[in-house]
Order: structure tokens, then sequence, then C-alpha cells
């Protein structure tokens, strides 16, 4: 904002002021920032900045900077957690459908109660049973018990997946 009187500035015959070399001097004007009087060719008052050093609005920016870097990162790493919990969620999903649909005859699938077949292993308990780790293989290669009531399973990749999924979901303490 360029505040300037010509009339100030003009002499008094008339005439056009001659420039001088008189340096520029710079003033604090109260609250509203700083001044800069221009003593070269007339009188000029500019408002140069706000009244705050350089230093200060460096890390008035700098410390912005870092909350909205902060806070982005926080976001990225909580959607990607939700991402991972909710594919987690829809692959024990799908293996409690399966239990339902393959298990559930002879087995007691969830966290309680007993199985249908007295010789069934709840699945809540499986873990001290079977190595979970190596189960999705076993299910691949085709899953066979010592008992004859228990029918030969064999599992596509993903349902293996799923279905281990979801024991480790139910095992108990």
């Amino acid at each position: 904002m360029l505040l300037h009187s010509p009339a100030a500035a003009r002499p008094a015959d008339g005439s056009t002021p001659k420039p001088d070399n008189r340096s520029t001097s710079v003033r604090r004007i109260g609250e509203n920032g700083i001044a800069k009087l221009d003593h070269k060719g007339g009188l000029g008052l500019r408002v140069l900045a706000p009244n705050v050093t350089r230093t200060q609005k460096g890390r008035e920016v700098a410390e912005r900077l870092w909350v909205i870097l902060t806070v982005g990162l926080l976001l990225a790493g909580l959607s990607t957690a939700f991402a991972e919990e909710n594919k987690t969620g829809a692959l024990e999903r799908q293996g409690r459908a399966l239990a339902e649909r393959l298990c559930a005859r002879c087995h007691a699938i969830g966290r309680g109660g007993a199985s249908p077949h007295n010789a069934a292993p709840t699945f809540r308990e499986l873990s001290r049973r079977i190595d979970l780790d190596t189960f999705p293989t076993r299910l691949r290669e085709g899953l066979t018990s010592g008992h004859p009531d228990m029918p030969t399973f064999r599992f596509a990749r993903e349902d293996a997946r799923a279905l281990t999924a979801y024991l480790r979901s139910v095992q108990g303490p």
C-alpha cells in the first residue's frame, strides 16, 4: 500500500524537487507493521511487512508445515491399518462362512459350545492339536483325519487362508 503526499514533497516555490542521496530509513509504525520512508524523489510511505520479523514468520510457517505433515502421516497410517484390518476381517468372515457350510455339522466352530459330534474337536481348541502355521498347506493338499466320519477336504489357496484366519480368531487362551 503506497501512501504518498505530492504536495508535501514539493518545495514552496513550486519547482520540481531534486533527488538527494540521503539514505532510506525504516521506522516502526504502531502495531500495523514496518513502514519505509522514501527520501528519494519525494516523501512516500509504504508498508513493507506486518509487525513480525522474518525469523518469527519462518518459524510459524515451519510449525504449521510440521503439524500438517504430522497429521497427514498419522491419517495415512490409520488408513493403512484400517485397510489391513478390513482385509483381515473380510478373510475371517469368508473363513467363518466356509466353517458354517462345511464344518459346523460336526464341530463347534465358535468361541463357545460343544461339538455336535462327540469325537470332533472344537475349533477354539484346534491350535492345541494342530500347527496353524502349516494348516493352510494341509487344507490345500487334502485334509484327512484318522477317524472315518471326517470327510477329506481339498481347499483352494484363498479358502485355506480364510479358514485358517478364522480359526486363529476363535482360539481360546
